[in-house]
């Protein structure tokens, strides 16, 4: 069935961020004498948990705050709007202007904050490419909660049974799942993670051309 809309995360779904925002953090923590383990990056995909940065900081001596370590983030800099390696996908750009001129919608939802997201979407050139973003400081609860893929939706004036969400994560998946879409794994990101709740995988964009649950025309 051809959908209404397809939303797609941001973090490796539309770049793939992953690894080199574990690389920013790590750099920060370093400062205080700490370092993140694979494990560690695993947790931290596709979430913004300050738990997690709290317990992470826990290993410090002396003691170190969140905001102490945010100071030091923004210091050493982001993904968003330092990484000179930033670009989409391979095969992304084509698959979003075929939805879009066959009349689908497309929509960014992401548990990152919009100023980011912004950033990094302005220096790709692909802010006009979507009919709504929603980021992490626009909804009251981050995934796994569906509230952004939900709004994203209302605004869109789509049924969830007529979405495709696209995530690379369990935690995306699984507000994809509560939101009522139909949800793909992108396997592409250069953080390998269990998508195994997923609907379909997603292993290159050229293929999404051809594959049925887009219903985009032949040719």
């Amino acid at each position: 069935m051809r959908p209404d809309c397809v939303l797609f995360d941001f973090d490796g779904v539309i770049a793939d961020t992953e690894a080199s925002n574990a690389r920013y953090l790590g750099k920060a923590l370093a400062v205080f004498g700490i370092t993140i383990t694979p494990e560690d990056e695993q947790r931290m995909v596709g979430v913004n948990d300050r738990e997690i940065l709290e317990e992470l900081l826990r290993r410090a001596d002396p003691p170190v705050t969140v905001e102490r370590l945010l100071e030091e983030r923004r210091r050493q800099g982001n993904t968003y709007e330092d990484y000179p390696g930033l670009a989409p996908m391979p095969g992304l750009l084509p698959f979003l202007r075929r939805l879009r001129a066959e009349g689908i919608r497309t929509a960014l939802v992401t548990s990152t904050s919009s100023r980011l997201i912004l950033a990094a979407l302005n220096r790709m050139g692909m802010t006009a490419l979507f009919d709504a973003i929603l980021c992490g400081d626009m909804v009251e609860k981050r995934k796994p909660s569906p509230e952004g893929y939900q709004k994203a939706m209302a605004l869109l004036g789509a049924a969830p049974e007529r979405s495709v969400v696209i995530e690379d994560s369990p935690v995306g998946i699984r507000a994809g799942k509560s939101a009522g879409a139909l949800v793909a794994a992108y396997k592409c990101g250069s953080l390998p993670q269990d998508t195994s709740q997923a609907d379909f995988e997603i292993r290159d964009y050229r293929d999404c051309l051809s594959l049925p649950q887009f219903g985009l025309s032949i040719g």
